[in-house]
């Protein structure tokens, strides 16, 4: 029977007519007699503290775990935000010192401008310098301390006082009235000249 069900292929077809007997039905299956349950086992009270004991512990060290996990991260995440506020700090830093800069590349362009007319006063003061009086210039002053030191010494008269020249007549007219060779006068001139004082 056992074999029947589970190759029904085996069962033959014995059909109606041939005379013989009908294959005998299995008996009805019976299920295997029920065991017992398994009795619990009482685990004693010391074997059950100690467990729970250990179980707590590792609960309280997960916790303290977790704990100090999150401070980690509540901490890294801290830093971070103060590092962005510091990258901001240095970001302005760095613009403020980039204005400065270009302030100073400013000075600097002007400066090399001045410098440039201040030489060109120089060489315009030595050129007014007797030549045989150039060995008194001195030589280790920058540009603007050559041309102060040529002005000092124009001004207590180091190089001699330069000539006055005059250019055109006086513009303010003076009592004195020019003399006239009166004797080359004709007598009409005379009286003209007499009516005139």
């Amino acid at each position: 029977m056992f074999v029947k069900k589970l190759f029904p292929m085996f069962n033959a077809d014995l059909g109606s007519g041939g005379g013989s007997t009908p294959p005998a039905q299995d008996p009805p299956a019976t299920d295997p007699p029920a065991q017992d349950p398994p009795k619990d086992t009482m685990i004693p009270k010391t074997r059950f503290d100690e467990v729970n004991n250990k179980l707590k512990e590792m609960a309280d060290k997960v916790a303290e775990f977790e704990k100090a996990q999150a401070d980690a991260k509540a901490l890294a995440d801290q830093k971070e935000l103060d590092a962005k506020k510091e990258q901001g700090k240095f970001e302005e830093l760095y613009l403020n010192t980039q204005k400065e800069l270009d302030t100073y590349k400013q000075y600097e362009s002007r400066t090399k401008e001045l410098e440039g007319t201040i030489l060109k006063m120089v060489e315009t003061k030595l050129e007014s310098v007797p030549k045989e009086m150039h060995d008194l210039v001195p030589t280790n002053l920058t540009a603007e301390g050559t041309l102060d030191w040529l002005n000092k010494a124009e001004a207590k008269g180091i190089f001699g006082k330069p000539e006055v020249k005059e250019i055109g007549k006086p513009s303010n007219k003076s009592n004195e009235s020019p003399k006239v060779d009166k004797s080359n006068m004709s007598a009409l001139d005379k009286i003209l000249s007499g009516l005139g004082k």
